[in-house]
């Protein structure tokens, strides 16, 4: 049916890196994007782009969505709706969103002809442009041995959790674990130049000891809580993903205190504030204006 081997829906910095990854295998890679500059982006490893859904809904063997809204994914869904497959189409849905929207997306694939599987996606934009993510994958068994070639040639390995929504379950549940984990060292950081230590040197022995203080979030972004000058890029998608913890832990009926006190802590601050930089100036200011208080 296709004249693409796979379409992507979004080339943003993920979903451009998967794409590139896809066409370096010589795999026919189309994709969509509203953004010139990401088509650009894309065109310029090996993707043939354009901004019209229904192009790739009628040439592509499957298609692969990494959108950044609720509302991006409302109207692209609304095109499937419509749009009956003309054959096996498989839908990949890599974008973050809540189990019970990650159902929904599923059955509307499902009830216009086509199968569908989720992708959580773990790992940075160089990770999916180089094809080494790591992919939390929910679909009927059938369906994601569909998606063997786009698993095996975006990532590194995945593991296949159950059907569609149990992928979205452990992204929420793993991004929450980083955020709560950022939190306490930013904590640990401030409270130790509190207590007089030099918050850089403290951060260089962490790593170099490789202890049980040590992680990977630890190593790329503890340096945001050491008091420098410059400025923490903004981190929206944490408070984001946070967001997500919190309703599906609410809709467990779970009390979840950790998890339950981070997301709190993430939903007061703004899109403009990076995380660990924030919330090491919040313990320094509130110990300054409660004399040591926290003691």
């Amino acid at each position: 049916m296709a004249g693409f081997d796979y379409g992507f829906v979004g080339l943003g910095a993920m979903g451009s890196g998967m794409a590139g990854a896809m066409a370096d295998t010589g795999l026919r890679i189309a994709g969509v994007d509203p953004d010139p500059g990401a088509r650009s982006r894309a065109e310029s490893w090996g993707v043939t782009t354009g901004d019209d859904l229904a192009w790739l809904l009628e040439d592509c063997h499957s298609v692969v969505m990494s959108l950044p809204s609720e509302s991006a994914l409302d109207t692209v869904y609304r095109e499937i709706e419509v749009t009956p497959s003309k054959g096996d189409q498989l839908v990949v849905e890599t974008s973050t969103v809540s189990p019970a929207r990650a159902r929904d997306l599923a059955a509307i694939s499902r009830t216009s002809g086509r199968r569908h599987i989720e992708a959580g996606l773990i790992g940075l934009p160089q990770d999916a442009r180089a094809g080494a993510l790591y992919h939390f994958v929910g679909g009927q068994d059938r369906d994601v041995a569909a998606a063997a070639e786009f698993l095996s040639r975006t990532g590194r390995a995945y593991a296949h959790l159950g059907d569609v929504g149990s992928a979205a379950v452990a992204k929420v549940l793993n991004n929450a674990i980083g955020n709560a984990t950022m939190l306490a060292y930013s904590e640990a950081i401030a409270v130790g130049e509190i207590l007089g230590m030099d918050p850089a040197v403290f951060v260089t022995a962490v790593k170099v000891a490789d202890g049980s203080g040590m992680s990977k979030v630890f190593a790329r972004h503890a340096h945001w809580a050491t008091g420098g000058s410059k400025r923490q890029p903004p981190t929206p998608i944490n408070r984001k993903d946070m967001a997500a913890y919190a309703a599906m832990a609410r809709e467990a009926g779970s009390l979840s205190p950790v998890l339950g006190a981070a997301s709190r802590v993430l939903a007061e601050m703004s899109d403009t504030d990076g995380l660990v930089q924030t919330h090491a100036d919040q313990v320094r200011d509130s110990a300054r204006t409660t004399e040591r208080s926290w003691n």
